[in-house]
């Protein structure tokens, strides 16, 4: 299984989505897929994780930063 559980808190608008990602691919990939099936799209971002206090890195796929269950992040655009 290549699914990952996200939920996304987009501060810019204070939305939340959730979704399932694909861990072989990067967040930048899976934003632009997530973009296709959203009404309005997500434009730069940056990806934050609150539990280590730290911006990712948006080019490294998911199954790198061994995320291995539901996880909340919050994206700035």
């Amino acid at each position: 299984m290549h699914k990952l559980l996200i939920r996304f808190k987009l501060v810019k608008n204070n939305k939340v989505i959730e979704a399932y990602l694909d861990n072989r691919l990067s967040f930048k990939e899976n934003i632009e897929m997530l973009n296709s099936v959203l009404d309005e799209t997500i434009g730069d971002f940056y990806v934050y994780d609150p539990n280590k206090k730290i911006f990712l890195d948006r080019n490294i796929p998911l199954c790198k930063f061994n995320i291995t269950s539901f996880m909340i992040l919050y994206l700035f655009s």
